[in-house]
């Protein structure tokens, strides 16, 4: 058990990041990604009307909403194109995978899934759509249960996947959406490499501000655009160079900060949101009415120019109300600063306005103050405020999935049962909120309460409210009337000087008093001269100073407090039992010196007077409590630094504190600066919504401009704008069927671009050659060096042969990790020279065939040669004539039919082609079709042509002569020597010697009649031998049945012979048993 709770708690364990998030975080980018009609828009309306109480029905672009007191929640969709998959995955913090249940897990859902794996693996929770269309509750459960754990095998074991059993109305159903809300609200996201070293910008909002004129004159001049979004991952600087990906590079002409148009909460007190709180801002979505820009401030009229008073109708009243807003809005002259600078507040009707000073003594934040309205509400505010940011900062991340959903059910718990409190505290809903409103209405611009006019109806109202609530905060227990009474009636403890103190304290806002030392308590504080006690009041008699100390004496530690509570016996008890508990320490004290301590103990005691000692004993007393308490402080540094007390710190929670320390430091360093100056020092945070203004981009970005496609802001570091040799580790996808070409175009995404290049690929041996391949291995690693981007190493990147779904095959063709930046490569292939030899002279040749000039045979001297036959050799010196041959030394003679051969290595160049990826540029229904450069397989087979064949490369049968043996002849002289058997013979002309050499000999028509009549007759020969055979078969078979018969018949006889002669040895035997018992009975009578 011990050990499974160590190993639970080093799987927790990460490695410590500094975390640089600001207090105002930007918003967290939550992407819904998913196949085509699984339910990806109807899971952002839901997600966005559980938020803000809203309904968009056509979205178009990133919405932002706030999602509670601390966070705020960019929602985007992603499309089925793969570029939009690669660009969502780069930026997405959450990524929502919406899959139809009823289908299965689609091919898309898998690319996406190991595109996030490449680019960091943002949090990723899965959402089953769907389920309604399951009719049997067990194919139900083992469908869920077959997807999770599909799930599980591709992200992690335990991962969070969330069902939406239906849908009701067009929409999933309430509860379960507000269950995946609350989960999204607190759910904790860890900051990636990438992301917080580089500054990005996902846009919200488009603009071209290029003049009309120029259009008009050249409608395919380059645009000047502005773009819009929050700042996000390290701090964006001026001038900073961007890469948007599908279009290009550019360098921000202005970079400027605008106020947030999606601004947090100020009250971070409340438990949950108001309405007025829950805001959304989506400009691409047509959300808003007023946007505001640098210099401008944009309205959207909704196709209405009218801006006459008075337009709208009697009869629509609301219509008429909208347009007063708007011509309101249209008429003002003063600024809204100036109009916020004059403005004044009160807390209550009748009481004096506040000042500045007085408001910036409450709240810190100038925009919307907010002051309790009595200490429970505060205490419960700071309650749940405490517990929610401890819930936020834990850093279990593993049991996050199964304790978040119980966070939920207490948050709810502990609403319900904060309305139950109110309610028992006999205080309604209704009149909380009249309380709400009374405490944030303001008075009128230019109005004090103290002209004398007469009271409307509003004002009335306000001061019925005003004494309500002061009569019921009286009856229900304000902590404020029982601590300091009426605000109208507060008196100071100062004795008899509060007529005077009554008219110098300030009350303000009807509620608060500002205290104020007056001169008569400073003087009273001065000249009371006496001791302070519980159980002694102050002495004005006069008496003498021994009197005074005698009567002071017990009020000290060192007295005597009751009749069992001495401090003298006290010390010398706990000197009797020093040497029990602390008899350890004792080496350590006599290090010191004890005279020098005894002094400075006592010139301490003298500069005391409360603790002045009369005598050299009451001295002693004090240096020995001195020494104990030394002690202790001695004794508890022991314990902690050596025993065991609880759970150790390990070098995980050193490094861990360390961080968070660095952490808040780095906050707190530009913390009380104006935004203006910080940005100079620090630039622009992440956080701030900014204003990117890019020139030089191409039209057809803003003619062919698509909401549905992100447009990223991705900055670029030092160095990263250069374009160099890159040499990377990959491997070829196990689902991908093809194998991968060297020098085929592929497009791959690294960093923040998308760009197509021509790999060449390689391995690399054990002495660091590195290898050209011509295909990638099946099932391992290779290398490659393709030209492109310089990006830093340990980047990963994909690459896909083409973004079109042509077919239903995967398309990520291939996976890697940049390994090193360099100017050159050295990728080398095999290269087998051969040649033949043109005159040998002992074991020295000269070669030829096997080079073309003398400066290759100069390039190649001393290298190592060899035949076929295995004679090795060295090239030592280039020769005349022929060109290229040369002079070369083996180790044993040569042939003229040996081939000499050379193996050696040849540099293969990489080609330098790099283009960007244009998909934003190409036409709305064609960003998906971006092609690039084409393979020459697919060119050949778009003309019809076929490869060319190399002959050499041709695979053909070998070519053999025929053989033919000689004849074997043996000499005259040794056949007369050999017996007459081995002798050589010839063949007659009837055994065949030359009959077939013999010429043809026709015959004429005597000799064929002839010839005719003999065949007859050797027929008819023929024919009567046959029959002659054919008889004497018959005879012969009939032979063998008579014969076969007659010994059938003679068997037959012999076996009634023998039968018969054993029946008469049998009869003669029992003759002689019988004669020989006859003769034995006569022998016994006699």
């Amino acid at each position: 058990m011990f050990r499974r709770r160590k190993d639970l708690q080093e799987k927790r364990h990460h490695i410590p990041l500094v975390d640089r998030t600001p207090i105002e975080p930007p918003p967290y980018v939550v992407a819904v990604v998913g196949p085509p009609k699984v339910g990806k828009s109807t899971l952002m309306k839901c997600l966005i009307k559980n938020y803000t109480r809203q309904i968009i029905n056509n979205i178009n672009g990133p919405v932002t909403v706030v999602s509670g007191k601390k966070r705020r929640l960019t929602l985007t969709e992603c499309n089925n194109d793969v570029n939009s998959m690669i660009d969502t995955a780069k930026v997405a913090d959450l990524v929502l995978l919406v899959v139809d249940a009823s289908y299965g897990f689609e091919m898309e859902t898998f690319e996406f899934l190991n595109i996030c794996q490449v680019h960091g693996f943002p949090r990723i929770m899965g959402v089953l759509t769907h389920l309604d269309q399951f009719k049997n509750q067990k194919t139900l459960r083992n469908t869920k249960k077959h997807m999770k754990h599909r799930f599980w095998t591709e992200i992690y074991q335990g991962a969070k996947v969330f069902y939406l059993s239906g849908m009701m109305h067009g929409n999933y159903l309430k509860q379960e959406v507000h269950n995946l809300g609350r989960f999204i609200s607190t759910m904790k996201f860890r900051p990636l490499d990438w992301r917080t070293s580089h500054p990005y910008i996902l846009a919200d909002r488009f603009e071209d501000i290029t003049s009309q004129e120029l259009i008009r004159q050249n409608p395919k001049i380059d645009r000047t655009i502005c773009l819009y979004g929050y700042s996000r991952g390290a701090h964006l600087k001026q001038n900073t160079l961007f890469h948007i990906p599908g279009c290009g590079d550019y360098t921000a002409a202005d970079i400027s900060y605008l106020p947030d148009p999606c601004p947090l909460p100020d009250k971070l007190k409340k438990r949950s949101l108001d309405d007025r709180e829950r805001l959304i801002y989506a400009p691409m979505s047509g959300v808003g009415g007023v946007v505001f820009d640098k210099d401008a401030v944009y309205i959207d009229l909704k196709g209405s120019h009218s801006h006459q008073p008075g337009a709208a109708d009697a009869d629509d009243e609301e219509m008429g109300e909208q347009q007063g807003l708007l011509d309101g809005l249209l008429q003002t002259r003063v600024p809204l600063d100036q109009k916020m600078t004059n403005v004044e507040f009160t807390l209550l009707s009748g009481s004096k306005p506040l000042d500045e000073d007085d408001t910036n003594a409450f709240t810190r934040r100038v925009r919307r103050p907010a002051l309790p309205l009595n200490d429970e509400d505060g205490k419960e505010g700071r309650d749940d405020t405490d517990a929610s940011d401890s819930s936020e900062d834990s850093d279990d991340e593993d049991e996050e999935d199964s304790t978040e959903d119980d966070d939920v059910d207490e948050e709810e718990s502990d609403s319900e049962g904060s309305v139950a409190g109110e309610r028992s505290r006999g205080r309604s809903i209704s009149e909380e909120k009249a309380a709400e409103k009374d405490v944030e209405m303001a008075a009128p611009e230019g109005k004090s309460d103290d002209e004398d006019t007469p009271m409307t109806a509003q004002e009335r109202m306000m001061e019925k409210l005003a004494e309500g609530y002061a009569a019921r905060s009286k009856k229900l227990g304000n902590l404020q009337f029982f601590v300091y009474g009426d605000a109208t009636n507060h008196q100071p403890d100062s004795g008899g000087d509060s007529d005077e103190a009554d008219g110098e304290d300030e009350v303000f806002g009807g509620l608060f008093v500002k205290a104020k030392n007056t001169e008569q308590r400073i003087l009273a504080k001065r000249n009371l001269d006496a001791a302070e006690s519980t159980r002694q009041h102050a002495v004005t008699d006069d008496i003498d100073f021994e009197t005074m100390c005698a009567r002071i004496r017990d009020c000290f530690v060192t007295g005597r407090w009751a009749a069992d509570e001495d401090a003298e016996n006290l010390l010398a008890r706990a000197k009797q039992d020093d040497e029990e508990l602390f008899g350890d320490f004792e080496d350590l004290e006599k290090q010191l010196k004890g005279e020098e301590e005894v002094d400075q103990a006592m010139e301490e005691v003298q500069k005391q007077p409360q603790r002045k000692a009369t005598t050299r004993e009451e001295r002693l007393k004090q240096i020995e409590a001195k020494r104990i308490e030394k002690k202790k402080r001695l004794k508890e540094m022991f314990d902690q630094e050596y025993d065991e007390k609880g759970e150790e710190k390990t070098l995980y929670d050193e490094i861990k504190e360390e961080m968070n320390q660095q952490a808040q430091l780095n906050k707190s360093e530009f913390a009380d600066m104006d935004d203006s100056r910080r940005i100079l020092f620090e630039g622009f945070r992440a956080g701030l919504y900014v204003r990117v203004e890019l020139k030089g981009v191409p039209c057809e970005l803003v003619e062919h401009f698509d909401p549905s496609y992100p447009i990223i802001l991705g900055g670029l570091n030092t160095a990263e704008n250069r374009v160099g040799y890159l040499q990377v580790r990959m491997k070829k996808h196990r689902w991908f069927k093809k194998i991968l070409k060297s020098a085929d175009p592929l497009m791959m995404s690294l960093g923040w671009r998308r760009f197509q290049t021509t790999p060449i690929f390689y391995t690399q041996d054990h002495n660091m050659r590195q290898r050209f391949l011509k295909y990638t291995p099946m099932h391992l690693h290779c290398h490659a060096a393709f030209w492109g981007p310089i990006t830093p190493q340990n980047s990963g990147f994909i690459a896909i042969q083409t973004s079109l779904q042509e077919k239903a095959d995967f398309r990520i063709c291939a996976t890697g990790v940049v390994l090193e930046i360099d100017k050159t490569t050295q990728i080398v292939k095999k290269l087998k020279l051969t040649g033949t030899p043109v005159k040998i002279k002992n074991r020295t040749a000269f070669v030829e065939g096997m080079f073309n000039s003398v400066i290759e045979v100069t390039k190649f001297e001393g290298a190592a040669l060899r035949t076929v036959s295995g004679i090795r050799g060295q090239i030592k010196k280039p020769i005349k004539a022929p060109p290229g041959a040369f002079r070369a030394a083996f180790e044993d003679k040569l042939l003229k039919a040996d081939i000499v051969f050379l193996r050696t290595w040849y540099t293969v160049p990489v080609p330098k082609f790099f283009v960007n990826a244009a998909t934003l540029l190409m036409p709305i229904n064609e960003k998906d079709q971006w092609k690039g450069m084409k393979t020459l397989g697919e060119l050949r087979a778009e003309r019809g042509l076929s490869a060319p064949a190399n002959q050499d490369s041709l695979y053909t049968g070998a070519e053999r002569r025929e053989y033919f043996e000689k004849p074997h002849r043996v000499p005259r002289s040794l056949q007369a020597a050999l017996p007459y058997k081995e002798r050589p013979k010839q063949n007659t002309i009837i055994e065949g010697g030359n009959a077939l050499r013999r010429v043809a000999i026709i015959p004429d028509q005597e000799e064929q009649r002839v010839m005719k009549v003999m065949s007859m007759m050797k027929t008819v020969h023929a024919e009567k031998q046959a029959k002659m055979r054919r008889e004497m078969e018959d005879r012969v078979r009939q032979h063998k049945r008579t014969m076969e018969a007659q010994e059938l018949k003679r068997l037959v006889k012999q076996r009634q012979v023998k039968r018969h002669i054993c029946k008469v040895l049998q009869q003669n035997e029992a003759k002689r048993q019988k004669m020989q018992q006859r003769s034995g009975g006569k022998r016994k009578l006699e």
